[in-house]
């Protein structure tokens, strides 16, 4: 139990490690792209170098998400209830943003030679990979929809523990019985 917990608790450090690069990188990149020869230095003869630092930063940002949302996973215990809901939904889902962010930042670099065509062919084909990667984050969040009924069915017993409940008197014996009972605990006179 003691290791579980403390490759748990290693698997939170590095992902909050990797969160904190991310939004260093992103940060440190926008900072570059700020400086006004950025703007003016040309390469290729189709970008200038504020917009290649900001793509680079953004496509490290991007791999450093990937690599922040395994830990991220990893730390989440699978012990049953809403937390394995989002454990069984964390992998489909990170990487359905990956692929909706990386065709965004891929199009960004290609976008200067494709023709209509091309671009129609580019679409297309983020288009079916994004389908294809949601179908798959509908299918885990229904395989894992019961942790979530299970945890809301034990929320409302908790919450009915302290919601009063009303009583009625059997007709028969006079003692007090539950509204909802079809028979009397105590004489057993069925209840109309």
């Amino acid at each position: 139990m003691s290791s579980l917990m403390s490759m748990s608790n290693n698997a939170c450090r590095r992902a909050a490690q990797l969160f904190i690069t991310i939004v260093i990188i992103l940060v440190v990149g926008k900072l570059i792209t700020l400086v006004p020869v950025m703007h003016q230095l040309q390469l290729a003869d189709t970008f200038n170098a504020a917009e290649v630092i900001w793509f680079l930063a953004k496509l490290a940002a991007l791999i450093m998400f990937f690599l922040f949302a395994r830990y991220l996973i990893e730390a989440i215990p699978n012990n049953g209830g809403t937390l394995s809901f989002v454990k069984g939904i964390a992998e489909p889902l990170t990487v359905l943003l990956i692929v909706i962010m990386g065709q965004a930042l891929l199009w960004q670099l290609l976008v200067p030679f494709v023709d209509g065509v091309g671009r129609t062919v580019y679409y297309s084909a983020a288009i079916i990979l994004i389908v294809c990667v949601s179908v798959w984050f509908v299918l885990s969040a229904y395989r894992n929809a019961l942790y979530i009924v299970d945890a809301v069915k034990k929320i409302g017993e908790t919450l009915s523990r302290f919601i009063p409940q009303q009583k009625i008197v059997c007709a028969q014996c006079h003692a007090e019985i539950s509204t909802n009972a079809n028979y009397c605990n105590q004489c057993g006179h069925k209840i109309q």
